[in-house]
């Protein structure tokens, strides 16, 4: 196969580097100074000098069907080779240091395995038969020294025993953490054989599978003024088996849809029936998450768009043994409008809300750690943005403003259901417990009719909504004193055939 033209991503070299048939001293070993990274694997690049005829020892988690080799200014690459081969012993130099912990831990058992015999040894033999001859005086003072004697080595094997399991612990997990992080298969590795002519580098790069990344973001809303500071990054790991050092391009598809906050959907009342077979259901909910068309994205400071790509920018060391690493990206700052929202529906307390109504860039989905004036209120996940599109985003609820709903009796009727008949009635009661005075949105739903037969009739609402579409959504702006309460009150009749059965979806 040749590899020359096959073309892969960045790739991170761990092990031993051999020149003209001589080792590489460990710190002189190259770690990977451009990676691209995607939601599952990673393209290393690394560049060193070449020489005519070299070796590079690698972990099995680069993919060896998709290595290649470049030369630069100056260089040929004449042919290489890679493959698999067995090395028993083998270590990365950055676990060096943990592989002589865990040796020294091995050592401290054998050592206490070894005195634990010993002691064991000693007891049994002043446990055998007395010597012969001795008698009166001598027997009773022999005896009393074998006994202080055994009294002694029991101690001190109790003692040991109890070393000995903290010994065992210690190995245990110093051996589970080793284990864990290890890239591959201890007992092999891949070999790269490269031939070179010229004097110069040579750029080689391979791809893992061993990597991932997601998007995290702060936020701190300053409540008075609605702007919202933020730092964008990215959570990366992996566990190549190589350190990453320099720039990090971290790939993904480009947004499109998803919300975060809890939203109402229309209250559609229907006629109950059969439900469709848990296969049938999948495949409509499947037709309906199908990806739409995309919109042209915008140029951002640390992020480049594509059509089908949106790679952002970050710099730092990554080891390749495991360890997440959260990576800054870039900053950001955004003007919003900050309410208070109530859904009673779902919730009693209202929600501190940030509305960004046309946000200045692209926002990838992923976590974000939020705080309000200065004070972390917790985490939650940022949907995906295009530039200029609606951003909403719940910073956390607001205990002392409260919106709660209580059922009353119908205006007709003795039942809350009769045949043919639905009544349906309700209090909402706002309330401000904090020392200034608020305005609160309150948000509801009046049900929405499927067939031409249903009819919701007779809806009373006092006061009336702000807001009222035809998706049946209900909103309130209601002014509120410090330590004072309103009303908001709902009113509803649905009639149909008599012969069939409601239900709410």
């Amino acid at each position: 196969m040749n590899r020359f033209f096959r073309v892969i991503v960045p790739i991170v070299f761990l092990g031993v580097l051999v020149f003209g048939g001589k080792a590489l001293e460990a710190e002189a070993v190259p770690v990977a100074g451009v990676v691209d990274v995607y939601p599952r694997g990673a393209l290393l690049t690394m560049k060193f000098e070449a020489a005519a005829d070299m070796e590079v020892e690698m972990p099995l988690t680069l993919d060896r069907e998709f290595i290649r080799v470049e030369g630069g200014d100056g260089v040929t690459v004449m042919n290489f080779d890679a493959k698999e081969v067995t090395r028993p012993g083998w270590i990365p130099p950055e676990l060096s240091d943990l592989a002589q912990e865990v040796d020294k831990a091995r050592t401290q058992i054998d050592m206490l395995v070894s005195r634990a015999a010993a002691l064991s040894q000693g007891i049994k033999h002043l446990g055998e038969s007395l010597p012969a001859g001795l008698k009166g005086t001598e027997l009773e003072t022999f005896i009393d020294a074998a006994l202080k004697k055994r009294e002694s080595l029991e101690l001190k094997a109790s003692e040991n025993a109890v070393l000995l399991e903290k010994a065992k612990k210690q190995y245990d997990i110093l051996k589970g953490e080793f284990d864990q992080r290890f890239p591959g298969d201890p007992d092999r590795m891949l070999l790269l054989s490269i031939t070179t002519e010229g004097k110069g580098s040579i750029t080689v790069k391979a791809w893992t599978d061993s990597a991932s990344w997601r998007p995290v973001y702060r936020m701190e809303l300053n409540s008075s003024t609605g702007e919202i500071k933020g730092t964008v990054g990215a959570e990366v790991n992996q566990k190549s088996g190589i350190t990453w050092k320099g720039d990090i391009l971290l790939h993904t598809v480009r947004p499109r849809g998803g919300i975060n906050m809890p939203e109402m959907r229309p209250l559609v009342v229907d006629f109950l029936e059969i439900a469709p077979s848990a296969k049938a259901m999948r495949m409509e909910e499947a037709l309906e998450m199908a990806a739409g068309p995309l919109k042209d994205l915008q140029d951002e400071q640390y992020m480049e768009e594509g059509l089908t790509d949106v790679t952002m920018k970050a710099k730092g060391t990554v080891p390749g043994f495991g360890k997440s690493i959260r990576m800054d990206s870039g900053r950001f700052t955004e003007k919003s409008d900050v309410s208070l929202v109530c859904i009673p529906e779902f919730s009693n307390e209202a929600w501190t809300v940030a509305t960004v109504r046309s946000s200045g860039r692209t926002f990838l989905p992923g976590e974000a750690e939020l705080s309000v004036d200065g004070k972390d209120t917790g985490v939650t996940m940022i949907p995906a943005r295009s530039q200029g599109q609606e951003l909403r985003l719940p910073f956390g609820t607001t205990p002392l403003v409260t919106a709660e709903r209580e059922e009353m009796l119908p205006t007709t009727g003795s039942s809350w259901i009769i045949k043919g008949k639905h009544q349906r009635g309700y209090v909402i009661t706002v309330s401000n417990g904090l020392s200034r005075s608020v305005k609160v949105k309150v948000m509801d739903r009046v049900p929405v009719p499927a067939r031409d037969t249903i009819k919701v009739q007779d809806l009373v609402l006092v006061p009336g909504p702000a807001e009222k579409d035809e998706k049946g959504f209900l909103t309130w702006e209601v002014d509120l004193e410090k330590g004072k309460s309103k009303e908001i009150s709902v009113k509803y009749t649905i009639t149909y055939p008599s012969d069939k059965e409601l239900m709410f979806r």
